[in-house]
């Protein structure tokens, strides 16, 4: 009986160290508002190299695109744009190394989605405040 109860300790105990050493939820990982809490007011045009680190998509009509390991954009589109949500790339159109709003646009599978506003995300910033950043 005593041998009985001593594995139940461990298997609790176990249970308890396991449930400590699971990852954080996705819901840690930082909304469209905190991006935005870090992003400058917004502008006409940004330089695009033809190539970005990453994106994140929220919805249809906003996504974050890093142009570098510290910088990112925040898009806000003029339509929805319904393949984003599900995207595993986009691409951005623009003319002479610019992306401008209101010309260019963000394509997504067979999606052109106008781009209606631009801001500038401080993400170092946003990750010196360790805010849902890793």
């Amino acid at each position: 009986m005593r041998t009985f109860a001593g594995l139940l300790a461990s298997i609790a105990a176990l249970a308890l160290v396991s449930g400590c050493a699971t990852p954080a939820p996705s819901s840690a990982s930082p909304t469209l508002q905190t991006y935005l809490q870090f992003a400058g007011p917004p502008i006409d045009s940004f330089t695009y190299l033809g190539r970005y680190d990453g994106f994140r998509a929220f919805g249809q009509r906003d996504v974050v695109i890093w142009t570098n390991i510290n910088d990112a954009y925040a898009l806000r589109l003029m339509s929805p744009c319904v393949s984003l949500p599900f995207a595993n790339g986009v691409k951005l159109t623009s003319s002479v190394n610019t992306v401008t709003r209101s010309v260019d646009a963000v394509l997504v599978g067979g999606d052109r989605c106008r781009i209606e506003s631009i801001r500038h995300v401080d993400y170092l910033a946003m990750k010196k405040a360790h805010i849902g950043v890793p």
